[in-house]
């Protein structure tokens, strides 16, 4: 049994650069945790919140460059300006011409609650980390190289289902497709991509056991921080 991945981008969008990072995170998602049934639900990095997904993006993206699949450099939890307070940005890409300031969201959805509230959720987090990429100060990083920055948002959605229907694989199949074919819709330069998990599993929170609720996957949407300001 294996997990379902599927990415897919505009023909004309830049992003697809990154396809390979994304692809990366889905895979060891798929194969290092979900695959491995020993390792106890509270322990997956898909059960936790934000905190979990920074140190996979990293990891893949550090071994897309390893593996040569990827020309850029991947840093990450750097300390950045924000106004008159210090942050962290989550994730840089230093490649060859720009180096890529990358902002990490997650969030829950219930993958049979009304389409426009996941998209809603989504909208919402991808203006929330353009929000933060806005308040990075970038002179002080211009001052120090010669390549052009760019601002990109990554928001993971992890899908949740009762399990009166989680053994229902057609129908969580056919769900996340009509969910993805909306996204494509309202989100026409992201890139997206979905994973359907080979097995499922609880989120990390007592609520969610006493919900009866599954973990049966996950939705990527990444974008330009400008083409989010224009939502």
């Amino acid at each position: 049994m294996s997990g379902i991945i599927t990415i897919t981008a505009p023909y004309y969008s830049e992003l697809s650069y990154i396809r390979p990072l994304i692809k990366n995170v889905l895979e060891t998602i798929e194969e290092t945790y979900i695959k491995n049934t020993k390792i106890p639900c509270c322990l997956l990095p898909t059960s936790g919140r934000e905190i979990s997904i920074t140190p996979l993006f990293y990891h893949a993206a550090f071994e897309a460059y390893s593996a040569k699949k990827i020309s850029y450099i991947p840093s990450a939890e750097i300390q950045v300006n924000r106004g008159n307070s210090k942050g962290r940005l989550d994730l840089a890409l230093i490649g060859k011409k720009h180096i890529e300031l990358i902002e990490l969201k997650a969030s829950r959805v219930k993958l049979f609650g009304h389409t426009t509230t996941i998209t809603n959720k989504i909208r919402d987090k991808l203006k929330e980390a353009s929000d933060q990429l806005e308040q990075i100060e970038q002179d002080e990083i211009l001052q120090s190289t010669k390549l052009d920055l760019e601002g990109l948002a990554i928001v993971n959605i992890f899908l949740l289902v009762p399990e009166s229907k989680s053994s229902n694989d057609d129908l969580i199949h056919a769900r996340v497709n009509e969910i993805m074919n909306e996204i494509k819709e309202t989100f026409i330069y992201a890139l997206r991509a979905s994973l359907i998990y080979s097995y499922q599993h609880h989120i990390n929170l007592d609520s969610s056991k006493g919900k009866g609720e599954s973990s049966i996957g996950m939705i990527t949407v990444a974008s330009r921080k400008e083409d989010i300001d224009q939502m």
